[in-house]
């Protein structure tokens, strides 16, 4: 029943701001049906909430029900700014004077709050309507500290110190005990270690630990990418979780790493970390540690992100001048080999990667392109621990000639095969030849390059055996596999991203060489997820969809990369 327009007049505060009227207002004592409603404060008669033994309210025609929806919702919005109906009342009720100077106490209050974002506000109705936020870092931090002992904390620190630390300019011989404090302020960076370390524990740990504080990671980065400038902390934890995207996600890509390091570059940008660093000018540097360690950081960012970019087919958010900063470091004096291998990978993937983007990729070029690379990088190759910058050199080959066998005609092929495969093998002999003390511990990227290689020589063999046979033996390349696989699956604990990339290898071997005896598997291959490679780390190379025959034949209807801007 519609109010009594005789009695408006004696409609409560709150209906009156909002221009509408009471529902039966003139009943003395009672607050007004639409503020019980809404349970909000009435001018009429001031209460907390409607009381349980209260007769439910009549019901309403369909215009009242969505009258009464907006008038809630309205309601709310003016809670959420701040400005109550009561307040409302109150406020309108003063004199000029009185708004225009509060009281002592009221202004204190008003001063110390922040003003309403309105996106802020809006989020805050979302959340009123069944929609969550992600948890804020400090409840992620507290939760983190219950999940992980002091102890625990402390070994699995240690471990990452050892292995690890280098990559993100800590140095490995300093105090765990004294590091870890430090470490924990950064409740991102703390995961992003101990999601590392954890799986070089034991077995049983890393299977209880490893979900959870992945699942934390992934809730740290997604509130920590919407915050600038960001801290040294927050680049250091998103080097590691791009560098063992696969290792922490157990399948690739489980974190995208091409977009992750963008967004850390992106965000070097704005940061005054990296000033010196991600600026045009030509002016010298001052090398002092703080600016090698920025140094080191920044070229790892584009190092992992230039795996990335040639490994997932996409385009490098870097241009030419950012990847001649990488060059700076060099100027130092406290360079070691470690930091100059890193800018030879960066100027090897560089490399390649300006021939890949092409529309139309001139092979004799590209590859003459990455002699000269080699050239100009020969004594960093002479020096130790440079079988990963040679796997680099034959794995950024492979590429060129993968892309090259899809445009030539079938006489041409033969001789693109036979480079695949000298490059393929090449890189899996380079790594089973070289295993030492730090093989468990190496980047993802070795492991990705391996899985490739490995797939490479299967697919070949599938489709070019005949060829092959005149200058291989095809039984010695299917037992090349074979040893990969046992020799993946002899790397760490089975939670190692070398177990996941071997079952991987192994499945297509089986499905394509179905007549080799089978390798045994420390998964069942009936969960080893096909795609979790394939489809995702060199998608057009290694998209394994059966053809009508059953058969997987190479696409070469496919381009590696998307057209260049240029062309567009």
């Amino acid at each position: 029943m519609p109010p009594d327009r005789g009695r408006a007049s004696r409609a409560c505060a709150s209906c009156r701001k909002q221009k509408t009227r009471c529902y039966e207002p003139g009943i003395p004592g009672k607050a007004c049906l639409r503020c019980e409603r809404l349970h909000q404060g009435c001018s009429l008669v001031q209460i907390e909430s409607v009381a349980p033994e209260e007769d439910p309210a009549p019901p309403i025609s369909g215009a009242d029900a969505r009258l009464e929806r907006l008038e809630r919702t309205v309601a709310a919005l003016l809670d959420r700014l701040g400005e109550t109906p009561s307040s409302v009342e109150h406020d309108s009720s003063r004199p000029a004077s009185a708004l225009t100077t509060p009281d002592p106490g009221e202004q204190t209050l008003h001063e110390t709050e922040s003003p309403a974002a309105p996106i802020m506000v809006i989020r805050n109705l979302a959340t009123d309507s069944g929609f969550r936020p992600s948890p804020d870092m400090r409840s992620l931090g507290r939760a983190l500290d219950d999940l992980i002992a002091p102890e625990l904390a402390l070994t699995l620190i240690t471990i990452f110190l050892e292995y690890y630390g280098r990559w993100i300019t800590l140095d490995p011989e300093s105090d765990p005990a004294v590091l870890l404090p430090r470490v924990r302020r950064s409740p991102l960076l703390f995961c992003a270690c101990c999601l590392i370390a954890v799986r070089h524990t034991s077995e049983g740990l890393a299977a209880s630990l490893a979900p959870k504080l992945y699942e934390c990671a992934q809730s740290l980065v997604s509130s920590a990418l919407i915050v600038a400038p960001q801290s040294i902390e927050f680049f250091q934890a998103t080097l590691i979780l791009c560098m063992w995207s696969t290792t922490v996600g157990q399948v690739p890509l489980g974190i995208d790493s091409w977009l992750l390091s963008g967004f850390a570059l992106q965000h070097c940008q704005s940061s005054p970390l990296f000033t010196a660093i991600s600026s045009q000018s030509q002016q010298p540097m001052r090398m002092n540690e703080t600016t090698l360690d920025r140094c080191c950081l920044w070229n790892h960012l584009c190092l992992a992100h230039l795996h990335y970019c040639v490994g997932t087919s996409r385009r490098s958010m870097l241009q030419a001048w950012q990847i001649e900063r990488c060059r700076v470091i060099l100027a130092s004096d406290h360079a070691i080999n470690f930091e100059v291998r890193m800018v030879a990978e960066i100027y090897l993937y560089w490399t390649v990667y300006e021939h890949l983007i092409e529309e139309s990729v001139d092979l004799l070029k590209s590859v003459a392109a990455l002699q000269t690379w080699r050239k100009t990088w020969e004594f960093v190759l002479e020096q130790p621990r440079s079988q990963f910058l040679l796997m680099g050199f034959h794995f950024s080959n492979l590429l060129l000639y993968e892309h090259a066998l899809k445009t030539k005609t079938a006489r041409a092929r033969e001789s693109v095969v036979l480079e695949m495969i000298r490059h393929s093998t090449a890189i899996v002999h380079v790594a089973m030849d070289t295993v030492d003390e730090r093989t468990r511990h190496l980047s993802d990227h070795i492991y990705h390059m391996i899985t490739f290689a490995a797939i490479i020589i299967c697919r070949l063999l599938n489709n070019y055996e005949e060829q092959l046979n005149v200058n291989f033996n095809v039984d010695e390349l299917d037992g090349l596999i074979q040893d990969l696989v046992q020799w993946l699956h002899s790397i760490g604990l089975p939670c190692h991203a070398a177990h996941t990339l071997g079952n991987i290898i192994a499945k297509v071997h089986q499905k394509l060489r179905p007549r080799v005896e089978k390798t045994p598997l420390i998964a069942p291959i009936d969960d080893v997820p096909e795609e979790s490679f394939t489809n995702y780390y060199f998608p057009e190379f290694l998209g394994l969809g059966a053809s009508a025959d059953g058969n997987w034949d190479l696409l070469s209807d496919m381009s590696f990369f998307p057209q260049s801007p240029a062309n567009s």
